[in-house]
């Protein structure tokens, strides 16, 4: 699932203190509809955008942030819904809240894109609190299902890793995952570790009780 990270526009904004200033097996080819496209040429065309404020989330973008949202829900990703299939308008629920929540110091969405069409995105929260703002927390990671397998996943993590330590100079990330799923290693080999689990802390549907995973990247 490795990808080559491209240098994203910078972001905007000035840093006040800590607080926020604004395994996949590889294939050679990913099927997007009736197109086929080398997974080298997807990874060289991904661009990254952080979307700060709802003002910066368009029509568009909101309806694909929806789609991708549902869908990997659907599909049995661990992206924040507990009981699937999930509707369009639970999922449309969400989206608004998520984007009303934007802020430059404290909630941000990572958008990357393959010619303006959403290949994958993630949501990075800070902490008001001054003890506890030298951290932010990694959120809500996913790949849209046309897109997987070609290392978008892979690049939102190095992509998130650096805008936090060169941009918004943090000094920890944290990330929480559903047990259970397998999910630790691809996490693991973009350079996170697992510092402990909350057992039982999820209750799934059906009362299926799942640990909740606690990984760590230090960023100096």
């Amino acid at each position: 699932m490795a990808a080559n990270v491209l240098p994203s526009p910078a972001t905007s904004g000035s840093v006040t203190g800590h607080r926020f200033s604004q395994g996949h097996t590889r294939r050679s080819v990913v099927s997007l509809g009736c197109e086929t496209l080398p997974v080298s040429q997807i990874s060289a065309s991904l661009r990254f955008r952080w979307l700060t404020a709802p003002s910066m989330v368009d029509e568009i973008m909101q309806a694909q942030l929806l789609t991708c949202w549902r869908d990997v829900s659907n599909a049995g990703g661990a992206v924040g819904f507990t009981f699937l299939p999930v509707t369009t308008e639970q999922v449309r629920a969400a989206i608004d809240a998520l984007i009303g929540s934007l802020d430059p110091s404290l909630s941000r969405i990572l958008v990357a894109t393959v010619d303006q069409t959403l290949a994958g995105w993630l949501v990075l929260v800070g902490n008001a609190d001054t003890l506890t703002a030298h951290w932010a927390r990694v959120l809500r990671v996913q790949t849209a299902l046309g897109y997987r397998g070609a290392g978008v996943g892979r690049a939102l993590m190095r992509e998130v890793e650096r805008a936090a330590r060169d941009d918004l100079r943090l000094n920890h990330l944290h990330l929480e995952l559903r047990g259970g799923m397998g999910l630790e290693r691809f996490y693991e080999s973009c350079g996170r570790c697992e510092i402990g689990s909350w057992p039982e802390a999820l209750c799934l549907d059906g009362n299926e009780l799942r640990d909740e995973v606690l990984m760590h990247l230090p960023l100096r």
